[in-house]
């Protein structure tokens, strides 16, 4: 025994362990089996747990987003100088393009994405409360101050430019300080005269106005009252673009 012992320690073979020590090793890691099922279980409940906790955290963070983009969308409707509220469906526009078109507005104007059922509940009980006929579809909002014509002129060249590349979008609607426009009305409003234009117009009005009432001296107080109306009611050529 002791030669074959000193052979297998020479020839370096690990002579095998006698099987009762296997089985008492084994049924060691198979007794432990109870305690291990437990602990995977109490891991698995933790993970559980902490995704109900991201999820709760999750709701209450897009909750306090929706209040504070309303909250944004009521001031900008609130504020007195937005006379013009469009809707644009921008569906294939790329963020590239997206950019290009916010850095092309003139001054006074300015671009919000946004869910439709946000804008209309933003505008409920306003004088806004008519976008709701267009709110559907990809819309981004377009807030616009006195600087109609110049923003809606803006965004129709961009039209232009993206139609060029196969991208086709438009206006949905709007509404011009409380009154709704469909989306052919929209494009009509590149031709409305900015409050500059206005002011304009009315100063030439003003200095033509001795040369043609010296002119008219000879007509009759009822004409001169008709006269004066038609200015005010824009009928007049004294002011004209």
């Amino acid at each position: 025994m002791a030669a074959m012992m000193s052979m297998c320690a020479v020839s370096g073979v690990v002579a095998p362990r006698p099987a009762s020590s296997m089985v008492a090793k084994n049924s060691s890691f198979m007794g432990g089996g109870s305690s291990a099922s437990a602990g995977f279980s109490g891991v698995r409940g933790g993970v559980v747990g902490e995704r109900r906790g991201a999820l709760v955290i999750q709701m209450a963070a897009t909750k306090e987003k929706k209040n504070r983009d309303l909250n944004m969308l009521k001031g900008r409707l609130a504020d007195e100088s937005t006379l013009l509220v469009a809707g644009f469906r921008y569906q294939g526009l790329s963020v590239k393009r997206m950019i290009e078109f916010r850095r092309a507005l003139p001054e006074g104007a300015h671009l919000l994405i946004t869910k439709n059922t946000l804008m209309v509940k933003a505008t409920e009980g306003t004088k806004w409360a008519g976008i709701e006929a267009c709110a559907s579809g990809m819309n981004a909002w377009l807030f616009v101050d006195e600087n109609i014509a110049p923003s809606i002129k803006a965004v129709k060249d961009l039209q232009k430019k993206w139609k060029k590349g196969g991208v086709e979008v438009e206006f949905a609607g709007a509404v011009l300080d409380g009154k709704y426009v469909d989306a052919s009305g929209v494009d009509a409003l590149e031709n409305l005269p900015t409050k500059k234009d206005l002011i304009t117009m009315i100063a030439v009005g003003i200095k033509q106005v001795p040369t043609k009432l010296a002119r008219g001296t000879k007509g009759t107080a009822n004409k001169l009252a008709y006269g004066v109306k038609a200015i005010a009611d824009g009928d007049s050529s004294l002011i004209t673009a």
